[in-house]
């Protein structure tokens, strides 16, 4: 069953899922909800030798409702997350977004995994000129000790363990995650400040999404806008060849790359962002996990963040294309 949802599991839902096996609901309460119902309770692993109780150096698991095992002996090094703690990340980010729903909760897996999905705004399915952007924020934890706890921003609402897992490897949606080993409670407060970061950003985004998509710019003035901004480090220098192909390359992804029409800043950033996020690495991004690094976390995260403040600076916009122009006229003088 690729939902894994077992007799002792549920999924709660605005909607009726796939599987035919939600308790649909109008509302889901935060506080009385399938997940506040129950939770985990650790219990040490003995055994008995020679008439007495031995500690086995493991602990286990089980549901503070019924007593029954969930997952399986982990060492004392292990940190649990209960549910309690769990629910109070999806009320931190709730409580920046008055307008949002709690859309999914449950467990799979004989509750060994726990999840939780919120709407990002009134409308669940939003777009911004002709692009989709993310729906759901998702919320997992697994008790068995089969993934990190976890937090992604897609369009995938998490109902079954095939949702849970596709959201558990979406890379590029990823908010933030902790590993069960520690100090539990500071990886907690962690995560409540980079879903408070994702959320203003994602709100201050959109706004001047929109506002990138009424800014007319041609193909020309997208190829300036490129190579002023890929010879920003070097302007006494000519545009290397390597620069030129680059600059090439965006100039196609402006034009029909993903939702592009070549018409906008909107299409150059995110020609820009498509880019770095797939091809910018030695090998044109075959390496996926040199190019996720980059993508997340190095060069190419570092790239985005740049294009996206000249892109929303006009000054600075205009020093880009006419240092742009310049370098382009010298190229093709030789």
């Amino acid at each position: 069953m690729g939902h894994n949802i077992t007799a002792r599991d549920k999924q709660v839902g605005l909607k009726q899922a796939w599987h035919g096996l939600t308790e649909v609901k109008e509302f889901i309460h935060l506080e009385d909800n399938y997940l506040t119902s129950w939770d985990v309770e650790r219990r040490a692993l003995s055994f008995e030798a020679n008439g007495e109780d031995v500690d086995s150096g493991f602990d286990i698991l089980v549901g503070s409702d019924d007593g029954q095992l969930i997952g399986k002996p982990m060492s004392k090094a292990y940190k649990e997350v209960s549910n309690e703690s769990f629910m109070d990340l999806v009320s931190d980010a709730m409580n920046r977004l008055p307008k949002a729903k709690l859309e999914s909760v449950g467990s799979v897996g004989n509750r060994g995994k726990v999840f939780a999905t919120i709407s990002l705004s009134d409308h669940k399915e939003y777009k911004i000129g002709d692009r989709q952007f993310q729906d759901f924020l998702n919320f997992g934890n697994a008790h068995d000790q089969s993934s990190r706890l976890w937090i992604n921003n897609t369009n995938v609402c998490t109902v079954c363990e095939n949702t849970f897992n596709f959201n558990l490897r979406s890379n590029e949606g990823l908010v933030g995650s902790a590993v069960h080993r520690g100090d539990v409670e500071l990886k907690l407060a962690d995560l409540t400040v980079l879903v408070d970061e994702f959320l203003g950003t994602q709100e201050d985004f959109k706004t001047k999404f929109d506002k990138l998509l009424q800014r007319r710019i041609d193909l020309e003035k997208a190829q300036q806008l490129y190579t002023g901004f890929l010879t920003r480090n070097n302007p006494r220098e000519n545009a290397s060849v390597r620069c030129l192909n680059t600059v090439e390359r965006l100039g196609e992804l402006f034009t029909r790359g993903a939702g592009n029409r070549g018409e906008n800043y909107a299409d150059a950033f995110s020609a820009v962002t498509d880019y770095y996020t797939h091809n910018s690495t030695r090998g044109g991004g075959k390496n996926k996990a040199s190019q996720y690094y980059s993508s997340e976390h190095g060069l190419g995260r570092m790239n985005k963040n740049a294009f996206w403040t000249v892109v929303n600076n006009r000054e600075l916009c205009e020093k880009t294309i006419n240092r742009g122009k310049k370098f382009l006229d010298l190229a093709a003088m030789n």
